[in-house]
């Protein structure tokens, strides 16, 4: 062994000398090793940023709300010992699981580094102006996006009276270029400042961005830029915001939604794969405004298998039930699990995709019409608007002519106060199992009752300014990152 790896030493020697004897060999050697790798056009910028949107790792919230329980009959032991920890609101939740906070930290900032690294890099590439602005803008939206959930998942709410103080996630606005970097958590205030500047700068540069703009429903557009900038004013609580720049979706868009109607019959002809597998299909659901590739369905473990453990709450599920024989079509996204005495349901929103590019399995949106037409009601009833209930009325009605049989308009003379009810209650049964519940539990101060066994007293209760609502930054980045172990989410 020491024989040949003498042998082996000789010639890299020789080679070496031999190099810098041959008359090339210099100019060969002030080249980067890396040359092939070098971003010059927009081009190349663009496919960067086929790569930087994010996998929905935040779906895991969902077993944070009260639309899911816990039922140990039906769990496998991985998903006892990985998910009840976050189930129950656990600093020390594991942080080498596919579905979880930890995850999810890390995925956003990976994709923000890439939409830094088209930022710095697009000014000096080759390429039209009108291409590098549709380069710039996508990337400023994907950024926005990314800090956006970032902060919702592990700050507090924001409030106008303690978001300056209230701790967010770090911004990064640069990519690094030292081996160790550190950060410091900045202020939830800052953070949305932050993302709303980047969410209006993305907007300008996508509409000088002309025919370079993709309208390919995975990439942001002037339309999904709008619905994200009205997802953080409804948040904020700036309802004429809200309302602008989800009307703005709404004009452009129209008041289209899923018609449940036209996929249930692929449940009965084409069974339950085919039907997930349309279900979140652009192709056929042209209101899809933009959705994520994942390759494979991690980030639903949780959520979207047969033996989860965690399944759609008793009390989310009654909610579709039939009322004075008026049905939910909703009901039928639902497929039982499980035993004739354990009986649970599951979603089928999600399956594999077997025609997405790169042969990825799923499809799980960003934002949809449905939530857009949902935040503009809420937001209209929640503001001083003269029209809101009417205007409020059109939007709601919209969903709600797809989804019941036989369908019966609200009454016209409904109050502002039972129609916010019933808006907040169909944003519920519309959105389950979409990541966006555990938000709302936020921004809304609700209490969660969770349980270990069905039917019992509640074994933990998040209570409605509960700090817990804040989750901790993962272990890892404690321990790489000094500045944030001392800047832990307090409890």
């Amino acid at each position: 062994m020491i024989r040949t790896e003498l042998k082996i030493k000789n010639a890299v020697l020789y080679l070496f000398l031999l190099c810098f004897a041959a008359a090339g060999c210099k100019k060969f050697t002030d080249e980067p090793y890396d040359d092939r790798a070098q971003l010059r056009s927009a081009d190349q910028y663009q496919q960067v940023l086929v790569n930087a949107y994010p996998v929905r790792h935040d779906l895991f919230t969902d077993i944070l709300t009260d639309d899911f329980d816990y039922h140990a009959q039906l769990a496998q032991a991985s998903s006892v010992s990985n998910f009840l920890p976050i189930f129950m609101w656990k600093d020390d939740y594991p942080d080498n699981i596919a579905a979880g906070p930890a995850n999810a930290y890390a995925e956003y900032y990976a994709k923000i580094f890439l939409a830094n690294l088209a930022l710095e890099g697009i000014g000096a590439a080759t390429g039209s102006d009108q291409q590098k602005a549709a380069v710039k803008g996508e990337a400023l939206l994907i950024r926005a996006y990314c800090h956006f959930i970032l902060v919702n998942i592990f700050g507090q709410h924001y409030n106008t009276a303690t978001s300056g103080s209230n701790l967010g996630v770090p911004l990064i606005l640069t990519n690094a270029k030292g081996n160790i970097n550190t950060y410091k958590r900045n202020s939830v205030k800052e953070v949305y400042d932050q993302v709303e500047a980047d969410i209006t700068n993305g907007l300008e540069q996508l509409k000088n961005g002309g025919s370079y703009v993709s309208v390919n429903p995975y990439h942001f557009s002037v339309a999904t830029g709008n619905a994200l900038m009205a997802r953080v004013k409804l948040y904020k609580g700036e309802w004429d915001q809200a309302v602008k720049y989800s009307d703005a979706v709404i004009k452009e868009k129209g008041y289209v939604v899923r018609k449940l109607s036209e996929d249930i019959p692929y449940l009965q002809s084409s069974g339950m794969l085919f039907f997930a597998t349309r279900y979140m299909d652009p192709s056929s659901h042209p209101n899809i405004l933009s959705l994520s590739y994942n390759a494979t369905m991690g980030p639903l473990t949780p959520t979207g298998y047969f033996i989860c453990g965690f399944f759609p709450s008793d009390s989310i599920v009654k909610q579709y039930n039939a009322v004075n024989g008026v049905s939910d079509l909703r009901q039928r996204v639902f497929t039982s699990v499980g035993t004739v005495i354990d009986v649970r349901v599951i979603a089928l929103k999600f399956a594999t995709q077997a025609n997405s590019p790169s042969n990825t399995p799923i499809r799980v949106p960003y934002f949809n019409m449905e939530e857009v037409l949902l935040t503009h009601a809420e937001a209209l009833l929640r503001s001083n608007a003269g029209n809101a209930v009417q205007a409020a009325l059109t939007d709601v009605e919209a969903i709600r002519k797809e989804r019941y049989l036989p369908y019966k308009p609200l009454d016209a003379a409904i109050t502002k106060d039972a129609l916010l009810n019933v808006v907040m209650l169909e944003r519920r049964k519309e959105l389950i199992n979409e990541g966006l519940r555990w938000y709302d539990i936020k921004r809304l101060n609700l209490p969660v009752e969770h349980r270990l066994a069905r039917g019992g007293a509640p074994d933990d209760v998040l209570k409605a300014n509960d700090l817990r609502k804040a989750i901790q930054i993962p272990r890892q980045e404690q321990e790489r990152n000094a500045p944030i172990a001392s800047e832990l989410n307090p409890r």
